[in-house]
């Protein structure tokens, strides 16, 4: 299997992920899949977060597609909080 096949069915595994350069998530349709990797469309970056199933604070729920893997989760002395805010969508 080539390179490039291999990254298509990953960003098809990922549905989405999040763009620490541009500070967004990214859809499929934002992404650019070469023979070297995963790009975002928009500012060029390869650096990207890929998502994760995460109990999210925010959403309270059983599990949740996280685009960012749950980086963004703290735990301080009132429980968990997630510092990023992303309001994705499930």
């Amino acid at each position: 299997m080539s390179g490039r096949k291999n990254y298509v069915d990953l960003v098809n595994q990922w549905e989405y992920c999040y763009c620490p350069s541009c500070k967004r998530i990214r859809s499929i349709a934002e992404l650019v899949v070469s023979d070297t990797g995963i790009s975002c469309a928009v500012c060029g970056s390869n650096n990207l977060d890929s998502p994760g199933w995460v109990i999210c604070p925010h959403r309270k729920v059983s599990a949740v597609k996280c685009p960012r893997s749950g980086k963004g989760i703290i735990r301080d002395k009132h429980g968990a909080r997630c510092q990023d805010r992303c309001s994705f969508r499930i």
